[in-house]
């Protein structure tokens, strides 16, 4: 994969993880809250970027060799 590519995948799993924290932090704030039907969405949310980084970061590492 060209070079310019494979930087392009990276700045969107980064993006992604910032995304990750952001919703978990919420999910805190909202459980901290007693909004736990709040707290249950955002985290499920978080799950499933979770999955795509996990994901992304094997392509990433894949066309970095």
């Amino acid at each position: 994969m060209e070079k310019e590519n494979t930087e392009a995948l990276l700045r969107v799993y980064l993006t992604i993880q910032q995304l990750i924290e952001d919703l978990y932090t919420q999910a805190d704030n909202a459980a901290s809250s007693r909004n736990y039907n709040d707290a249950s969405v955002l985290t499920s949310q978080a799950e499933v970027l979770y999955r795509v980084a996990e994901n992304l970061e094997t392509v990433i590492s894949e066309h970095e060799e």
